[in-house]
C-alpha cells in the first residue's frame, strides 16, 4: 500500500508539472508578438508567426509527456494495468500496438511541426466578404435563430436529473435496469436515427467536403458506441445487482451533447470535442465495470485501455493540428480521422474476439 502511495504521489506531481508547461506555453502564445503594421485595415486580424521559444517550451513539454508515460507504463503491472492481468511486456500484440501508436504520435508531431515551419505568414489570401451590407441581418438573423437557448438546454438537463432522482428514490435495481434497457436507451436510439437521417437530408453550403466526411466520420462511430453500449446493459446478468444508471444516464448525456457538437456547429474545436467525449467513454466503462463487480479481463485487448490510449494519441494529433493550421480547413484532418476510425474497428474486432478466446 505504501509503494501505491508513493506512486500515486509521484504521479500527481508529474501531472502538475505537465500541466504547469502546458499553461506556460499558452500564456507565452498569447503574448502580443509586436506592433500591427501601418497601413493595416482596421478590422483585418495581424498575421502571427511562430516563435522559437514556442517551439522549445513545446518540444520540453512533449518530452515531459513523452517520459511520464514511459515511466507510467514501465511501472509494473498491478497499478497501471490491473493485478488479474498478464505482463504486458509478454504479449507481442500489446508490443506491436504500443510501437504503432507511438509510430502515430511520431509521424503527426513531424508532420504538424514540418507543416508550421514552412508555412508562411502572409500566404494567406484575404478572404473576400460573403455579405452584403444588406444580408447582414439577415444572416445575423440566421445565426439567432440556429444558436440554442441555454434554457432548452437546461430544460433537457432538467429532465436528466430528474429521471436520475426517480431512480435514486422510487426504483429498485431491477425498476431501473429495466428504464435503461426498455426506455431510455432505445428512445435515444431512435433519436439519433432521426438526427442521422436529417444530416442526410440537410445541406449546409459553409461547411466544405472534408468537413462533412469528418462529421460523418464521427457521427456513425458516435451511435455505433451507443449501440454497443445499449447491448451492454442489456446484458446483465442479474439485473438487481444494476448500480449503473447515472453512468448510462451520463453517458446519454453527454452523447447528445459531442454528436450536436459536431453536427450543428462550425467551429474548429468541436473535433477536439468528439475525441474527448471517446476518452470519457472509456473511462465510464471502466467505472461501469468496477461498480458492477466485473472482475477485470484476462486479456488486455478486451478491455477499454487499447482504446484509451488510441483515443489520447489522435486526441494530441488534434490539438497539434489546430494549433499548425492556424485557422484554415485543410484535407489532412479528414485523412487522420479515417485512420483512427479504422483503427478503432479493428480494436473493436479484437477486444470482441479476444473477449470469446
Amino acid at each position: 500500500m505504501e509503494q501505491r502511495a508513493t506512486i500515486f504521489v509521484e504521479a500527481m506531481v508529474a501531472i502538475a508539472i505537465i500541466g504547469t508547461l502546458a499553461f506556460l506555453i499558452a500564456l507565452l502564445m498569447r503574448l502580443p508578438q509586436g506592433e500591427p503594421a501601418a497601413g493595416r485595415a482596421a478590422g483585418q486580424a495581424a498575421a502571427r508567426s511562430p516563435r522559437w521559444y514556442e517551439f522549445t517550451l513545446a518540444l520540453i513539454l512533449l518530452a515531459a509527456v513523452a517520459a511520464f508515460i514511459i515511466w507510467l507504463i514501465s511501472s509494473g503491472t498491478q497499478w497501471v494495468w490491473g493485478e488479474t492481468i498478464a505482463d504486458w511486456r509478454s504479449d507481442t500484440r500489446t508490443i506491436v500496438f504500443a510501437a504503432v501508436m507511438v509510430a502515430l504520435g511520431v509521424v503527426g508531431l513531424v508532420v504538424s511541426l514540418a507543416y508550421t515551419l514552412v508555412q508562411s505568414p502572409g500566404r494567406a489570401a484575404p478572404r473576400p466578404e460573403a455579405t452584403t451590407a444588406a444580408e447582414t441581418p439577415a444572416a445575423a438573423a440566421a445565426a439567432a435563430t440556429s444558436a440554442p437557448s441555454p434554457l432548452r438546454v437546461l430544460g433537457l438537463l432538467a429532465l436528466a436529473v430528474a429521471i436520475l432522482l426517480l431512480c435514486w428514490i422510487g426504483l429498485t435495481a431491477a425498476e431501473q435496469h429495466g428504464l435503461i434497457v426498455q426506455l431510455i436507451y432505445p428512445a435515444s436510439l431512435g433519436v439519433t436515427l432521426v438526427l442521422l437521417f436529417d444530416k442526410m437530408t440537410r445541406t449546409w453550403g459553409a461547411k466544405p467536403g472534408s468537413e462533412a466526411l469528418r462529421e460523418w466520420l464521427f457521427a456513425d462511430l458516435l451511435v455505433f458506441l451507443l449501440v454497443l453500449a445499449f447491448l451492454n446493459v442489456r446484458g446483465v446478468a442479474k439485473p438487481e445487482t444494476y448500480v449503473g444508471s447515472f453512468w448510462d444516464i451520463l453517458n446519454i448525456v453527454l452523447f447528445f451533447a459531442a454528436f450536436w457538437s459536431l453536427d450543428r456547429t462550425s467551429a474548429r474545436s468541436r473535433f477536439l470535442i468528439g475525441y474527448g467525449y471517446l476518452i470519457i467513454l472509456s473511462l465510464l466503462l471502466m467505472i461501469w465495470d468496477a461498480g458492477q463487480g466485473i472482475a477485470g479481463n484476462a486479456s488486455w485487448w478486451a478491455s477499454a485501455w487499447p482504446f484509451l490510449v488510441l483515443t489520447i494519441v489522435f486526441f494530441v494529433l488534434e490539438v497539434v493540428t489546430l494549433v499548425a493550421s492556424a485557422g484554415e480547413r485543410q484535407v489532412l484532418p479528414a485523412v487522420k480521422d479515417a485512420v483512427f476510425v479504422l483503427i478503432y474497428a479493428i480494436l473493436l474486432v479484437v477486444a470482441l474476439r479476444s473477449a470469446h478466446a
